[in-house]
């Protein structure tokens, strides 16, 4: 009875270690400064799972738009109050 006492409390603690450390590696990584040819974006914050940043385009709308797109961009419309 030791035996599956041991077992059960072991499959629990590894349970409980992989689950945070999936919780852990899950956070978003955010530079400060994404500086490219087509844009600059200025880290503006995160959650859980995404970053948030104001862009500036040094090329046109559309060049820029699809820059930012391809490197895993995506617009966010601005909250008016």
């Amino acid at each position: 009875m030791n035996t599956l006492r041991k077992y059960v409390l072991s499959a629990f603690v590894a349970t409980v270690l992989s689950l945070i450390l999936a919780n852990v590696t899950a956070q978003a990584y955010c530079p400060e400064v994404d500086d490219q040819p087509e844009y600059t974006c200025y880290y503006d914050g995160e959650d859980e799972c995404f970053c948030y940043y104001t862009c500036y385009c040094h090329v046109g709308q559309d060049q820029c738009d699809l820059a930012l797109f391809r490197n895993g961009y995506s617009k966010v419309p601005l909250e008016t109050e």
